[in-house]
């Protein structure tokens, strides 16, 4: 018997398979333009926030703190985000409020309001309210302020706390002590006195 024939035939048949597969998604080169990207591997960035899109665009922030509780209705974005006062710094807390106000305001068009609470777990499994912030679209500083937001200091700061409208309990003070109050003229404005 001869095999090395259909040996030959077998291993000739494999690599123009092998070579067909290679130029199979090269093939289509002709129709370039006609070809669209596939979603799921393609990065989009949302314009407008939905029920479908929220966790997406929440995930794609990247928070220093955890999010417990998100809800959309009516162009109001609620948020519950979950800080440890042992181990966390409020500037982190935040830098995290900072990242959901800009891109609420400045990608997200259709964000009228943000309201996001501060909450803590306590060891027995309760949780308690530690701050609460509320911005709204139509907040004056917004369009001129908010390139200065990275600068914020809301729990010294009384000028910020009144733009974020920023509420502290009293587990913050319990916990973090009393919020000073103190006006500053930022250094951006230049002084006319």
């Amino acid at each position: 018997m001869n095999i090395g024939r259909p040996l030959l035939s077998a291993c000739a048949a494999a690599l123009a398979v092998t070579l067909l597969f290679t130029w199979l998604p090269h093939g289509a080169w002709q129709q370039e333009n006609a070809r669209g990207e596939v979603a799921v591997f393609r990065a989009i960035t949302a314009a407008r926030l939905t029920n479908s899109n929220l966790v997406d665009v929440l995930v794609a922030i990247q928070l220093n703190e955890r999010l417990d509780k998100a809800d959309w209705s009516n162009g109001i974005l609620s948020l519950e985000m979950r800080v440890d006062s042992s181990a966390g710094r409020p500037a982190d807390w935040f830098a995290d409020v900072e990242k959901l106000v800009r891109v609420s305001f400045l990608q997200l068009e259709n964000v009228k309001r943000v309201l996001i609470r501060m909450i803590e777990k306590q060891p027995d499994g309760t949780t308690a309210l530690l701050a609460a912030v509320d911005v709204r679209k139509t907040d004056e500083w917004l369009i001129n302020e908010m390139q200065h937001l990275s600068e914020a200091d809301p729990i010294h700061n009384e000028l910020w706390r009144k733009r974020l409208r920023v509420s502290f309990t009293s587990a913050w003070e319990k916990r973090l002590g009393p919020v000073a109050g103190f006006t500053v003229k930022p250094s951006f404005i230049s002084q006319q006195d």
